[in-house]
């Protein structure tokens, strides 16, 4: 090899470094558009798992107004209680006051916290009388059973089922999908 041909070689290697240290303008539109077909993808994916989550919390939020009941019987010492008002899918946390022997929600009663259930859900009843469910200061709840919710979630049906032992006031929650 001469002197000037090892010159020229080291030029056209450090010409061909250079220009391959950018992207044209083509590979990044196609990037972008492969990101917008894989976002476009996820989308309704995204819209489903919120709807989900927000199904889930909303159980969540009955399930915290149930056990804060019973918290608050068991601390007061009084008998509080949580009244499901299917009509208006609202849910009504109460100190029992007007009428403590019939385990029911009165017009006198000491209203805590009302709380309305999004216009998804569907309130599908208890077991308990007159959606009342009461617990006493020791605890334990009137009677036991279970709250049922059902929403229409993203092409599936989500059921919440929250069942409540009586002899400990105990609740416990289950969500399917179908």
């Amino acid at each position: 090899m001469k002197i000037g041909e090892c010159t020229i070689m080291k030029r056209t290697k450090r010409y061909l470094l250079r220009s391959y240290k950018g992207m044209t303008l083509i590979e990044l539109m196609a990037t972008a558009v492969i990101i917008g077909i894989i976002a476009s993808m996820a989308v309704p994916r995204f819209s489903y798992a919120f709807e989900r989550l927000r199904f889930r919390k909303k159980n969540r939020d009955i399930v915290s107004t149930v056990k804060l009941a019973r918290s608050m019987a068991i601390t007061n010492k009084s008998q509080y209680g949580v009244y499901i008002n299917g009509n208006d899918k609202q849910i009504i946390l109460f100190k029992d006051i007007v009428n403590p022997a019939s385990f029911t929600y009165d017009s006198g009663d000491s209203l805590i916290k009302t709380e309305t259930l999004p216009a998804i859900f569907n309130y599908l009843g208890s077991d308990f009388t007159n959606n009342t469910i009461v617990f006493k200061p020791n605890g334990s709840a009137n009677v036991g059973g279970s709250i049922t919710t059902m929403a229409d979630v993203s092409e599936t049906v989500a059921i919440g089922t929250h069942s409540i032992l009586a002899s400990t006031g105990r609740i416990q929650s289950q969500s399917s999908y179908y």
